[in-house]
């Protein structure tokens, strides 16, 4: 999971620069055009250009604004964090184990509430993006016979 986050964190990031870098770009592009044409008379053509290019920033700018992928990337970033101390925890335990079984007992169930709660607070994690689980396992001989084929 914390692999995944960190995997998702990245991923996340990137897509807020292809949505952001180009809209910066666009916009200056459309700034400079307005700055240097405002006495000029333009060709109707390279109006409708830069309109065009004014409709694509406010798309990009919306759906940036929408997507939260800035704050998608953090919750993600901040929950693989979380994960590395658990696991760091488990480390410590496994170098400097508890004297006794209560109090390794009572260490596992803080760490199993621990966790569960870090997989609630969490942020989801899309299908596409998990490790393949373990295939289904093939019908035995004996469940293959009894499978009576549907005419």
């Amino acid at each position: 999971m914390m692999r995944m986050h960190l995997l998702l964190s990245s991923k996340i990031r990137l897509l807020n620069y292809v949505l952001g870098v180009p809209t910066i770009i666009i916009a200056m592009l459309v700034a400079s055009y307005i700055f240097f044409t405002i006495n000029q008379d333009v060709a109707f053509w390279v109006k409708m250009l830069f309109g065009l290019l004014t409709l694509l920033i406010a798309i990009l700018s919306s759906l940036q604004t929408f997507l939260k992928y800035s704050e998608q990337a953090g919750n993600h970033s901040n929950a693989s964090t979380r994960y590395q101390a658990l696991f760091n925890e488990i480390d410590q335990l496994l170098v400097i184990p508890p004297k006794d079984e209560a109090t390794l007992g009572e260490w596992c169930n803080k760490l199993r509430e621990r966790w569960d709660a870090l997989n609630l607070e969490a942020p989801s994690i899309a299908r596409k993006f998990k490790p393949e689980t373990v295939a289904e396992p093939e019908p035995s001989a004996h469940e293959a016979s009894e499978q009576v084929p549907v005419e």
